[in-house]
């Protein structure tokens, strides 16, 4: 398996156990207000990380290459910049708003530059 296919899956493992404490966190304690971002966690953390991983891990060629790379970087840390950023803002904090917007940004960049990736693959 590619490498760069390899931290796909730790990250999305990572923020797997992130999200799933969050929820355990939020059952325990009786306050769901954080639930938003808890589901933002794990479907873009794990379900979409996981997702990406996978077909870099069935496309080495494309997994070998600087894009790969970049889409790493932007969705994992668009993602890990959003959960604590909309936790905050779904808790009150509405000053906390453009840096949630610019982590969806982030994602959004990831998921442009994926789409890249899966279009531009041959074979």
């Amino acid at each position: 398996m590619p490498s760069t296919a390899l931290l796909y899956f730790k990250s999305a493992i990572v923020l797997l156990i992130v999200g799933m404490a969050a929820g355990i966190a939020m059952s325990a304690s009786g306050d769901h207000t954080i639930y938003s971002a808890h589901a933002h966690l794990n479907l873009l953390g794990f379900v979409v990380t996981a997702i990406y991983g996978a077909f870099f891990a069935l496309s080495p060629a494309s997994a070998a290459g600087r894009l790969a790379k970049i889409v790493l970087v932007l969705h994992v840390g668009g993602t890990a910049v959003m959960f604590p950023s909309l936790s905050l803002l779904l808790l009150g904090n509405t000053a906390i708003e453009p840096v949630v917007a610019a982590s969806s940004v982030l994602i959004f960049l990831a998921a442009i530059g994926f789409a890249v990736a899966v279009f531009r693959r041959t074979a």
